[in-house]
């Protein structure tokens, strides 16, 4: 009971210094949390992007079914294919029609689009060079009217990908470091207000876990409110961007109960450590 009462009396002692440390520890949680995701989830899509990425070979009018039964089983016969996929021309059209809602039948008596095969490549040769030469091998083919790749744009979200992780994880260790000095330095003060209170407690015969532990109890609550306020910002983000919660945790393998206990113990883990290094000097010799 005493250690209940000690822990409240210290934040209503610094109601400030609480607020401050509250809203540091949740923000760096957040960020941390946020990176942790980012890191994860860019690994996943940029394989599920890899394994993917199709290259379109888009075929001429006049070509015969035996020139395209030929031509599937060369692609099918290359190292670098992984899987090939026809689309007629009336596939195309029904593809057309979904996506955009138009239908250009209403005012043209033919079908303007052509034929194709979606070729997919093994991740081995999503490489430029690699790419270059395979689109090349496939332009020379006589039936074949144009090859388009997509690799230009995936190499475009690649980069920025990979920039924003830089920017996540440089705004997550300038805010932890930020979180740490503010921790410290909140500790510090508790310390240096209660000096006469705790040599008066040393002199009456305390444990050193007794002066310590309202201290660590202090910054656990503010660790574990942080882990609240951080789980209420994402379930908000994820309400605002309307997402399936559902879809997204079965699509990254999360667990949803193992990501809630990440968040509510990140914050108390980080507070003790940072407690334990401010305090590491506090003992039981009586200073004069």
């Amino acid at each position: 009971m005493f250690l209940i009462k000690e822990v409240f009396r210290i934040i209503s002692r610094s109601k400030l210094h609480f607020l401050i440390n509250l809203i540091s520890l949740t923000i760096s949680v957040f960020l941390i949390s946020l990176s942790f995701i980012f890191f994860y989830a860019n690994d996943v899509i940029n394989k599920y992007i890899q394994d993917n990425l199709s290259v379109s070979i888009f075929l001429k009018d006049e070509i015969t079914d035996d020139k395209l039964k030929e031509i599937e089983n060369f692609l099918k016969s290359r190292a670098y294919t992984s899987k090939v996929e026809y689309i007629s021309k009336e596939k195309a059209y029904d593809i057309f029609l979904e996506e955009t809602g138009e239908d250009f039948r209403k005012i043209l008596d033919f079908n303007p689009l052509p034929a194709s095969f979606n070729l997919y490549l093994k991740s081995d040769f999503i490489i430029k060079d690699s790419l270059n030469s395979i689109l090349v091998e496939l332009s020379e083919i006589q039936e074949v009217d144009e090859v388009i790749s997509k690799m230009e744009f995936f190499e475009k979200i690649f980069f920025l990908s990979d920039k924003a992780k830089n920017y996540i994880l440089l705004a997550t260790l300038l805010m932890i470091f930020i979180s740490v000095y503010l921790v410290f330095s909140t500790n510090k003060l508790i310390i240096n207000s209660n000096f006469e209170k705790y040599e008066t407690m040393k002199l009456v015969g305390a444990k050193l876990s007794t002066i310590k532990l309202p201290i660590v109890l202090n910054i656990v609550l503010i660790g574990f409110l942080a882990g609240v306020i951080t789980l209420a910002l994402f379930y908000l983000i994820i309400n605002f961007l309307e997402l399936n919660l559902q879809a997204v945790l079965v699509y990254f393998s999360f667990d949803l109960k193992l990501i809630i206990i990440c968040l509510l113990v990140i914050g108390p883990f980080f507070g003790v450590l940072i407690s334990i290094i401010s305090m590491r000097k506090i003992s039981l010799r009586i200073k004069t």
